[in-house]
């Protein structure tokens, strides 16, 4: 099986859009949306964002990810990343921070790569942490249902990506694998 990368075409919004399968979840993924999630909404709210890239398996999209605040040549946050409700549990969330941190650090040449975590998501916080990421900072902020929570800030430097037991150039190679 291969996950392929791709630009999202104006058909995926919609698909993607429907993957968030409760306010909560849709918070953890783009804290500025209503659910359900919009497709034109979601549509618009990425054209500021860089490399949007939707990730397919034999045609089916099974997820999708992107960059924002991004400092050419610095850094970059990882953003609006979700996986096909379907194929949860299987690695692929995993498998698509991998490919976004290779393109961040080879492609955009970032010297760090960032991503903010609320603290309900504690399958993300693991991950996270798993993949070599090193939380600096927690910002209070409020949910959905204005109650306030915590968001951790995570980031990611190539030696500590090294350190994580996945190098760079291993990534790609995974990613055929799955």
């Amino acid at each position: 099986m291969r996950l392929t990368p791709r630009p999202p075409q104006p058909t995926d919004f919609a698909v993607i859009s429907g993957f968030a399968q409760s306010a909560e979840e849709l918070f953890y993924i783009a804290p500025y949306a209503d659910y359900p999630w919009d497709a034109g909404k979601f549509a618009e709210a990425i054209t500021a964002r860089l490399s949007n890239t939707v990730f397919t398996l034999d045609n089916t999209i099974v997820g999708f990810a992107n960059f924002y605040d991004v400092e050419p040549g610095k850094q970059g946050f990882i953003g609006n990343v979700i996986v096909n409700p379907i194929l949860r549990r299987r690695g692929f969330g995993k498998a698509i921070l991998q490919y976004m941190i290779e393109l961040g650090f080879r492609r955009h040449n970032f010297r760090e790569v960032h991503l903010s975590c609320f603290s309900g998501n504690t399958a993300g916080l693991l991950l996270y942490r798993k993949l070599g990421f090193k939380p600096y900072a927690i910002e209070q902020r409020t949910d959905y249902k204005n109650a306030a929570v915590a968001l951790v800030n995570f980031r990611l430097t190539p030696e500590q990506h090294a350190g994580s037991g996945l190098e760079l150039d291993q990534v790609t190679g995974k990613l055929a694998d799955i």
